[in-house]
């Protein structure tokens, strides 16, 4: 929960009483995908996503059908047959999708919640082996700084809160995206992290960093566009 959650990069291990499975998942916002230049940014796309070689990639800022369909024949199955989509859901403004290993997962259904802005999507997956249920959101809250802004993510974090916290206990769901989130002190980081009483529908941060998330120390961690000027639409980051 970053300044730019463009990537992210989880392992998570999904077991039952009889087995277990390691997997990589992985989250990704491709700027307005597919554009106008798609067959120019495929290459890029490629190289990182077949030295990562996820087993379930979520991503936000994808635009369309075609966008959805382009990213898994031009990007993905160039490097492994074994990728598959997910239902995708056209919603206001940009949207989210999810691709996975079709040998591992089967991706039972998208939900879509909507917000002031963009649609909260809920994909649920199933391990193959352990038949394991995975509910994974993916958001793209209100970006930019300033108190209006900070408030109505803080709203479109009450929307994904409303659903978690009627989940029984033991369901496993993740929530993953493009956060903007600038500190720890903002009300949407909070909401998320916040035990409520009789639910357990709280996120937990993997990684402990307070104040500004733009401090030299955590650049580490920084996962934010590396522009150093603006163009095609992305933001700066550096």
């Amino acid at each position: 929960m970053r300044i730019k959650k463009l990537l992210l990069i989880l392992v998570l291990s999904i077991s039952s009483l009889m087995s277990q499975d390691t997997i990589l998942f992985m989250s990704y916002n491709l700027l307005s995908y597919p554009g106008t230049d798609a067959s120019t940014r495929n290459g890029y796309y490629k190289t990182i996503t077949e030295a990562v070689k996820p087993d379930i990639l979520v991503v936000q800022e994808i635009t369309s059908q075609i966008g959805v369909d382009g990213f898994l024949v031009n990007v993905l199955k160039t490097f492994s047959p074994n990728y598959n989509k997910g239902a995708f859901l056209d919603g206001p403004d940009s949207d989210n999708a999810i691709f996975y290993d079709s040998t591992k997962f089967d991706c039972l259904s998208n939900t879509a919640y909507p917000t002031e802005l963009r649609t909260i999507n809920l994909f649920q997956v199933r391990h193959k082996v352990t038949l394991d249920t995975l509910f994974i959101f993916s958001v793209h809250l209100k970006a930019s700084t300033g108190a209006t802004n900070e408030a109505q993510r803080g709203r479109e974090v009450d929307v994904l809160r409303n659903v978690t916290n009627s989940y029984p206990p033991g369901r496993n769901f993740l929530v993953c995206g493009d956060f903007n989130i600038y500190g720890s002190t903002e009300v949407a980081y909070q909401k998320l992290k916040a035990v409520t009483a009789g639910t357990q529908g709280h996120f937990i941060d993997p990684i402990v960093m307070s104040g500004t998330f733009n401090q030299s120390q955590y650049a580490i961690h920084h996962t934010q566009s590396p522009r150093t000027r603006q163009f095609g639409g992305g933001s700066t980051g550096g």
